[in-house]
């Protein structure tokens, strides 16, 4: 019942209604017929709260920690891409001829392998993989992008994929279960994306999708989940997934996200950003996924630093570093004063040397299972895996 009001109030109610003419109680109750079907029967996503009766109770897998294998003993894997026909990936079987790999070509090149539509940017390939090989997955499984440079490679590696293949720790893969390949905090995290922002707050440059990210969209994707606060992980849709952490969740949960990119009203690419910084809730349960930079590099590459104050430095050193190059170099284009860019190529060459040196000692730091144990605040112990 709409209504619940005393003998008084409902006998004046009705003294009222008999007053007026039949248009106007008719326009006044279907007001109040369409207030109700707007406002109680259909509540906006927005401010529904996802504990509604509407939907089952979420069921999320337990994720646990995995277990390295002892030293000496091989890991199977294999390197699964999505790529255009015009990608070059001469330097992939150049460098790794005898590895297994599984690539998609997403414009469809005739005899390669397919995907349902080219929606949802390499999301789309990535649940296909999961979905068809999902009773015979390898160890580890590596997710990432066909093209050997780019800026959201990991700057430890001077922006190359190469090097991150060549150095990346299965161990601790095996031991994480899920890892971004991109260590890095920035862009991605922390507090990196939120939920139903007003239009004013929206940051069109550095966070274009974030105006389509909407509780609507959240619960399409993550039914029955509680909103969170902010949505977060080192981007850019590059990771390694061990066996047991794609396996922690059914084979019909990535049917059911691959079918909502094909079903998805949104487009190809903010479909894919959504699923972008979605991979994190799926394989480990955060929707604010941001570890140690220091443990990530440590762990994962043998670059240890000593901790995450340190690792923090290099790369605002790094950065630093780009900025004086790239002063330098827009001074040359234009012709402007060779004092000054004399000074900053001197002040970004003393700079880099300084990043080299400490890189180096990183890395010949990262070669002692020990210091890599104690920066992960692991028990070190004799034998234990990389």
């Amino acid at each position: 019942m709409l209504f619940n009001c005393s003998p008084a109030l409902a006998s004046r109610v009705r003294r009222e209604i008999n007053r007026r003419p039949a248009w106007y109680v008719s326009a006044a109750l279907a007001v109040i017929f369409f207030f109700y079907l707007s406002h109680v029967t259909e509540p906006d996503e927005r401010s529904w709260h996802p504990t509604s009766s509407r939907l089952p109770p979420p069921v999320r897998p337990q994720f646990k920690p995995g277990v390295a294998k002892p030293p000496g003993e091989p890991y199977t894997l294999t390197m699964v891409l999505a790529k255009l026909r015009s990608d070059d990936m001469s330097w992939l079987y150049r460098h790794f001829p005898d590895a297994n790999t599984t690539v998609y070509v997403v414009d469809d090149e005739p005899g390669q392998l397919k995907i349902p539509k080219n929606k949802g940017r390499e999301a789309m390939a990535y649940l296909t993989y999961m979905i068809d090989h999902y009773d015979a997955l390898p160890d580890i499984s590596l997710f990432f992008h066909p093209h050997q440079f780019a800026w959201h490679n990991s700057d430890l590696h001077g922006q190359n994929i190469l090097d991150m293949l060549e150095t990346l720790n299965p161990a601790h893969i095996a031991r994480v279960g899920y890892m971004p390949l991109r260590c890095q905090h920035d862009p991605g995290c922390p507090r990196w994306l939120h939920l139903d922002l007003p239009e004013h707050q929206l940051d069109s440059f550095l966070r274009m999708e974030e105006k389509y990210f909407t509780s609507k969209v959240w619960w399409q994707l993550h039914p029955g989940t509680p909103r969170p606060d902010s949505i977060s992980e080192p981007c850019c849709s590059q990771f390694a997934l061990w066996r047991d952490r794609i396996r922690a969740q059914p084979v019909s949960e990535y049917v059911r996200y691959r079918d909502w990119l094909l079903n998805t009203p949104l487009d190809d690419e903010i479909s894919g950003r959504w699923m972008e910084y979605s991979w994190q809730y799926l394989f480990t349960g955060q929707a604010e996924y941001c570890p140690s930079q220091s443990v990530c590099f440590c762990d994962g590459y043998g670059i240890c630093f000593g901790g995450d104050a340190q690792v923090q430095l290099y790369l605002d050193k790094l950065k630093e570093m780009r900025n004086m190059s790239d002063q330098a170099d827009a001074l040359d284009v234009v012709g402007g004063n060779t004092e000054k860019t004399s000074r900053l190529r001197s002040e970004a060459n003393e700079l880099n040397a300084w990043l080299d040196a400490t890189r180096t000692r990183a890395t010949e730091r990262g070669k002692d299972p020990i210091n890599r144990a104690l920066d992960c605040g692991r028990l070190w112990k004799e034998g234990d895996g990389f």
